[in-house]
């Protein structure tokens, strides 16, 4: 993933959304020294009040999220989330 998003134009930010019961020894965010000038930067996903602060610094980014959990791996175009769906 992290070979194909470097060869997209732009610049990338990835969101992990990892599933409740996920093996904290399978971590996925990692990301170089400078992370502002990082053509692509990872993150945990958090709560949609935290997430909407950290897009707003990334807004010249194109965010998508991953889904590790799943069988398999999951990239897709990043769309937040409302209060209502994650309640």
């Amino acid at each position: 993933m992290q070979r194909n998003l470097s060869a997209m134009p732009g610049r990338q930010l990835v969101l992990v959304r990892y599933a409740p019961g996920h093996n904290t020894q399978n971590e996925w965010v990692f990301n170089a020294a400078d992370i502002d000038a990082s053509k692509v930067i990872w993150a945990r996903e958090m709560s949609p009040e935290q997430d909407a602060s950290f897009l707003q610094y990334f807004h010249d980014r194109q965010v998508w999220l991953v889904e590790p959990d799943k069988t398999p791996p999951s990239i897709t175009p990043y769309s937040a989330p409302t209060t209502e769906a994650r309640r």
